[in-house]
């Protein structure tokens, strides 16, 4: 499992304190069905058809992503925090964020979210 994220217990208080601005079920449903099937065009004759399949040669390829959006895991990888299945697993996991928000290739801000959640534990 690539990510890992702590949920706090959730009380009624802040169940009936919702301002409604977390989207349906049907809306996530879209959503994700949305971002697969980016996706699925962007890795069509690949072999591949999800993030979770391609390769971390795919990942590191020149022009696949933003350039310098990978200075922090290309840090603690440097300093051998990060080993280099774990950067390819933050890699893969930003394109997904990436697709979510409907953007061609990852930036910084989806590298360092998809390190924060591969990271919460």
């Amino acid at each position: 499992m690539d990510i890992r994220v702590l949920v706090p217990r959730v009380t009624t208080g802040k169940m009936r304190g919702a301002d409604g601005s977390t989207p349906t079920t049907a809306e996530a449903r879209a959503g994700v069905a949305a971002a697969r099937a980016r996706m699925a065009e962007r890795l069509r004759g690949t072999g591949w058809t999800k993030n979770a399949e391609v390769t971390g040669a795919w990942l590191r390829a020149d022009g696949r992503i933003e350039p310098g959006s990978t200075t922090e895991l290309d840090r603690a990888l440097d300093l051998g925090t990060l080993t280099m299945r774990g950067w390819d697993r933050v890699m893969r996991l930003a394109w997904t964020l990436a697709d979510l928000e409907a953007v061609d290739r990852p930036s910084g801000a989806h590298v360092r979210g998809a390190l924060a959640l591969r990271s919460a534990l």
